[in-house]
C-alpha cells in the first residue's frame, strides 16, 4: 500500500510489545545506548531482505520494498514528513523550500529549490516535476496505483524554472500526504519523451533498474537475487547521511539470514519470524545484537477473487472468515505476538470502527451459513457442490513466503473437514505480483503496509480494479461513494464516520478475510547507532556504525 497520510488523527504512539520484562532484550527494546556517542561518518551497513522488488520504480510498483530501498533515499519529494513528530508528523521541507495552499484547498504553490542537481549531473527544475507528474496522469503507462491518488488534479503549470503550481478540481484531504510527500520526482531529461508503455517497461526505461535521483544515495548496482547497493551522493544538496555504502542483501531462506548474522556478514535481519524470535530469548546474538519489536501500520489479509463464482455470495465469504482460525494462527503460528483486526486502515487510527470486533472462529455456523448459499455435498464425495460445481479452489501464496505457507496449510486442513478443497499453490515473487494485476488467482494471501492514515480508493474504488491494487474485484456503489465524499471531507471527525460507515460495508461483505497485525520484528547489530522505530520506518540517513569490520558486499 503506497502513499498512505503520514498523518495521524490523535493515534497512540509506535506501539512495542505490551508484555515488559524489564530486559531490553527479552521485550524486544533498544537500549538507550543506541542513541548515545558522536556520530560517525563512513562505513558499510547490510541489510537483509527476502525478494527483488520488482522493480525500483515506486510511481509503477506499489512494492514495499522498491518504497523503502529509493524512498527519501535515491529519489525525493517535494516536501518530507518528520518521521519523529509523532502522532502530528508534519512536513517539512524537501525538492520545495516553500509553499503556499489557497483558503479553499485547491491551488498549490511550490517554490523549488535551485542548487539540487540529478545524480548523472544534469539540474533540477519545474520541468522535472512536470515531466513526473505527466507520466502518471498518462493513462497508457502502469500507474494507475499512483494515479489513484492525484485524480483530484485538473491541471498544474511551470510558473518558472523554480515555481510549480497545482490546480486541484475540489479538495482533498491527502494532497500533501499522499502525492507532494509521497511521489517521487524523476528526471525529465530521461523520461519526459518515453510513451506511457515505455515508460512502464524496464527493457526502455532504465530507471526502473537503476533510477537516476536527487536524494543523499544514488544506486551503485544491482545483482538480481543476490543483492541492490547503495553510494552515498557525494553532491548531495542536504544534510549528508553517516553511513556511505548500504547493501540490501536477499536472503531468503530463514536458517541463513541468522547464520549471516552470527558470522557478522549482514547488520540488520529485517523480519524475524515469530519462531525465530521465541527461540532467539536466550540466542548468543544477544551479545552482538538488538532485538526491536514494534507494530506498524499494517495488516496481512487473505483475499477471494469476486470474479470467482464461488466467492460472489457475501454469506460464503462470511463463512470462509469463519472457519479461518485466526486466534489459532496467532497463537500457534505467531506464538500470540500478533494483533487481531478487522480494520482496513492503520489499527488504531480513528478511522476505524473500534465496535467492530473479529468474528469468532466458528465451523458450526459456517456450514450453516454454507448451506444456507446451496453448497451442500450432494454426491457423498465429501466435497460440497452447488449447481453442478464443486466448492475447490487454489489458494495462491509468495513461494518464499513461510508465513503464508503455514497459514495456507491449517486452513486446508479446516477447509476440508468443512467439505471445501483448498489446493496451495505456491508462486515467485513476480509471478505472483504479475498474477495478482491481471486477477488470475482465486484467493491470495498478503500483507499490506501503510502508514497512519490512509484513502483507500487505491485498494477498493471499482476503479482500481483495473491497474490499481484491487486486485479481489471489489465493487460497491454505495462503498464508492463513501471514498468519494471521505476524500474531500478536510474535517478529521466527519471523515472518520465516512470511513467508519465504508469500514462496515467491509466488515459485513467480508471480500477480505483480516487476519492480524504483523509486529515488526527486526535483528540490528549493536554497532549501528542513531536508530529509532518510527511507524514511517526506518530512518537509514540517521544511522551511524560504531565501527567498521573488515567485510564488504558485492564491492566493484
Amino acid at each position: 500500500m503506497r502513499g498512505v497520510n503520514k498523518k495521524s488523527s490523535g493515534a497512540p504512539s509506535t506501539s512495542q510489545a505490551a508484555r515488559s520484562t524489564g530486559n531490553a532484550w527479552i521485550d524486544g527494546k533498544l537500549p538507550a545506548s543506541v542513541l548515545q556517542g558522536q556520530p560517525q561518518d563512513g562505513g558499510e551497513l547490510v541489510f537483509q531482505i527476502e525478494v527483488d522488488p520488482p522493480s525500483l520504480n515506486p510511481i509503477i510498483h506499489s512494492d514495499y520494498w522498491a518504497g523503502q530501498i529509493t524512498s527519501n533515499r535515491v529519489y525525493e519529494s517535494l516536501v518530507t514528513v518528520n518521521p519523529y513528530d509523532e502522532p502530528r508528523f508534519r512536513f517539512l521541507p524537501a525538492l520545495a523550500e516553500t509553499w503556499e495552499i489557497s483558503p479553499d484547498g485547491r491551488v498549490y504553490t511550490f517554490h523549488l529549490r535551485k542548487s539540487v542537481t540529478w545524480h548523472d549531473g544534469h539540474p533540477f527544475s519545474a520541468a522535472d516535476v512536470i515531466a513526473t507528474f505527466d507520466k502518471i496522469q498518462d493513462t497508457t503507462s502502469k500507474a494507475a496505483s499512483t494515479r489513484s491518488y492525484t485524480q483530484e488534479i485538473d491541471r498544474y503549470e511551470a510558473i518558472d524554472a523554480s515555481t510549480i503550481r497545482f490546480y486541484l478540481k475540489r479538495p482533498y484531504f491527502l494532497m500533501m500526504d499522499g502525492v507532494f510527500a509521497s511521489i517521487p520526482i524523476q528526471p525529465s531529461h530521461i523520461i519526459k519523451k518515453m510513451t506511457g508503455a515505455g515508460y512502464s517497461e524496464s527493457a526502455t526505461n532504465p530507471i526502473n533498474r537503476t533510477p537516476i535521483g536527487t536524494g543523499p544515495y544514488r544506486i551503485e548496482k544491482w545483482d538480481n537475487g543476490q543483492m541492490i547497493a547503495l553510494r552515498r551522493n557525494s553532491g548531495y544538496w542536504g544534510k549528508r547521511p553517516h553511513i556511505d555504502r548500504v547493501v540490501y542483501r536477499i536472503v531468503q531462506e530463514e536458517s541463513v539470514m541468522l547464520e549471516l548474522a552470527e558470522r557478522g556478514e549482514v547488520d540488520v535481519v529485517s523480519r524475524v519470524r515469530a519462531n525465530q524470535w521465541i527461540k532467539l530469548g536466550q540466542s548468543k546474538l544477544r551479545e552482538t545484537f538488538n532485538r526491536v519489536l514494534f507494530y506498524e501500520a499494517n495488516y496481512r489479509w487473505i483475499g477471494w477473487n469476486l470474479r470467482r463464482p464461488q466467492f460472489q455470495d457475501p454469506r460464503v465469504r462470511r463463512a470462509l472468515t469463519l472457519l479461518t482460525d485466526r486466534p489459532g494462527i496467532i497463537n500457534s503460528l505467531l506464538h500470540g505476538l500478533a494483533k487481531p483486526t478487522v480494520c482496513h486502515f492503520y489499527w488504531a487510527s480513528t478511522a476505524c470502527d473500534q465496535a467492530l470486533q473479529p468474528l469468532p472462529y466458528d465451523p458450526v455456523e459456517a456450514e450453516r451459513l454454507l448451506e444456507q448459499a446451496g453448497w451442500v455435498d450432494r454426491d457423498g464425495d465429501g466435497i460440497r457442490d452447488y449447481q453442478g460445481r464443486r466448492f475447490e479452489f487454489s489458494f495462491m501464496i509468495p513461494a518464499a513466503s513461510d508465513e503464508a505457507t503455514r497459514i495456507g496449510t491449517k486452513m486446508k486442513e479446516d477447509f476440508s473437514r468443512a467439505g471445501i478443497d483448498l489446493k496451495l499453490q505456491r508462486v515467485e515473487w513476480s509471478a505472483f505480483v504479475r498474477r495478482l494485476r491481471t486477477h488470475d488467482f482465486d484467493a491470495c494471501t498478503l500483507l499490506w503496509s501503510g502508514e497512519p492514515r490512509g484513502d483507500p480508493t487505491q485498494i477498493w474504488s471499482s476503479t482500481s480494479i483495473d491497474g490499481g491494487s484491487n486486485y479481489i474485484s471489489f465493487n460497491n456503489p454505495v462503498a464508492d461513494k463513501l471514498m468519494r465524499e471521505a476524500r474531500g471531507e478536510l474535517d478529521d471527525s466527519r471523515r472518520d464516520r465516512l470511513y467508519q460507515e465504508f469500514g462496515r460495508i467491509l466488515y459485513d461483505e467480508q471480500p477480505y478475510t483480516w487476519l492480524y497485525v504483523r509486529p515488526t520484528m527486526t535483528l540490528l547489530n549493536r554497532r549501528i547507532k542513531g536508530v529509532r522505530p518510527t511507524l514511517l520506518g526506518w530512518v537509514l540517513e540517521d544511522w551511524w556504525l560504531e565501527d567498521e569490520p573488515n567485510r564488504r558486499v558485492g564491492a566493484q
